[in-house]
């Protein structure tokens, strides 16, 4: 259980590095493709929008999938496409490459937190949760100055870094995570926008969705 609790630690980890290390680097980025201090944030923007865009679709798409699969192939191409960043060719690329990284980040977490309660014995998911929600808070708190010390050898580095080692956490999800299969949800509630309509007749559900968009 240990094994699995790290990968699901350092998944949410290596996302949220992700998403806040691009942050010391936008100065840089601005200066090597030539834009405005306005255009540059769309270098964060394009990450966020992508997961925001898909986070709704990824669980329900995912739940009749094999969960260790869409976790393996959402890693491989978030992988790829922070690797790609790296050598964009231009700022155009850049924004193509970061929306795509966010998409796979969009169909990698909600994997992680379906699968805690079908791996983790019952009274052991409240801390498995917490391992990997502290993945993604230490993350927030070190994703900046990982960032800022990756960028000192050359701009290019924590794109690098961040999907080498991205590409390796697929090899140990791939070697430590048993399958997953999907558990069978009946008639009608396999329409994703059934069960969406279901979940928003719900007030208190509807408050705490609106409540994460504007967060």
């Amino acid at each position: 259980m240990n094994r699995v609790l790290a990968v699901f630690f350092m998944i949410m980890f290596m996302i949220g590095t992700d998403t806040f290390l691009i942050s010391p680097l936008l100065p840089t980025l601005q200066q090597v493709y030539h834009v405005s201090t306005e255009l540059s944030g769309w270098m964060v923007s394009s990450y966020a929008l992508g997961y925001a865009g898909f986070a709704l679709i990824a669980g329900p798409i995912s739940d009749g999938l094999n969960r260790k699969k869409v976790m393996i192939l959402g890693m491989i191409f978030f992988a790829i496409s922070t690797f790609l960043c790296g050598i964009a060719p231009s700022f155009l690329w850049v924004l193509i490459f970061r929306f795509l990284a966010g998409v796979s980040a969009a169909f990698v977490s909600p994997q992680v937190w379906a699968s805690i309660p079908l791996l983790i014995e019952k009274k052991q998911i409240v801390k498995a949760i917490g391992i990997a929600t502290a993945g993604l808070s230490i993350s927030q708190i070190l994703g900046l100055p990982i960032g800022a010390y990756l960028a000192t050898k050359h701009y290019t580095t924590p794109f690098f870094v961040i999907g080498i080692l991205s590409a390796l956490l697929v090899v140990f999800i791939y070697v430590t995570l048993p399958e997953i299969q999907p558990v069978q949800i009946g008639g009608n509630e396999k329409n994703i926008l059934k069960r969406y309509k279901q979940l928003l007749r719900d007030s208190k559900v509807s408050l705490s969705y609106f409540a994460y968009f504007v967060f």
